[in-house]
């Protein structure tokens, strides 16, 4: 059975790292935004090559939320799983749960921002500099959500070597 909860256990890390890099692909994309509407960065301002950025990280902020909440709750099921069977659920793991719910919440904060930033390129609402400022903010939340995502990444990694030597009775619990 622990082997189970050791497959699971990669399994989230897995959804943690795709998260991460969807975000980071989104934090990319937000800048060369920017940097399109920018008319020091290739001469003049384009805000056909600023939409196309922007919907492309729309798009990778839509998944980069996604699988942040989907970490969330299968790390949750595996925590729920852990008590079910008995297991010592470490301080550490319950942490790292709970930073997979305010990474969501940022990345959230940053696909509605990012959402805004297009529909400011939009003529009906037509404004560079709210795009601009939006933008930014998008980018800001979302580097804020992958720090968080790298930072439960590494404390998984720890858990799972404490366990690995628990295991080997290097250490106690």
């Amino acid at each position: 059975m622990k082997k189970n909860i050791k497959i699971e256990t990669r399994v989230l890390i897995t959804i943690e790292l795709i998260s991460a890099l969807c975000g980071t692909i989104g934090i990319i994309l937000g800048m060369l935004s920017l940097l399109s509407l920018s008319s020091k960065t290739w001469g003049e301002a384009d805000p056909e090559a600023s939409f196309i950025f922007t919907v492309l990280t729309v798009c990778f902020d839509t998944l980069s939320t996604a699988t942040a909440i989907l970490a969330f709750k299968y790390g949750g099921t595996i925590l729920k799983r852990k008590c079910e069977k008995g297991m010592k659920i470490l301080p550490l793991e319950k942490f790292a749960n709970r930073l997979d719910l305010y990474s969501f919440f940022f990345g959230l904060a940053g696909l509605t921002l990012s959402i805004l930033s297009l529909l400011f390129l939009f003529d009906f609402m037509k404004s560079d500099t709210g795009s601009e400022v939006s933008t930014m903010l998008s980018i800001v939340c979302d580097s804020i959500s992958a720090a968080i995502v790298i930072w439960v990444v590494k404390i998984m990694l720890k858990i799972s070597y404490l366990e690995h030597q628990m295991r080997k009775g290097k250490i106690k619990a």
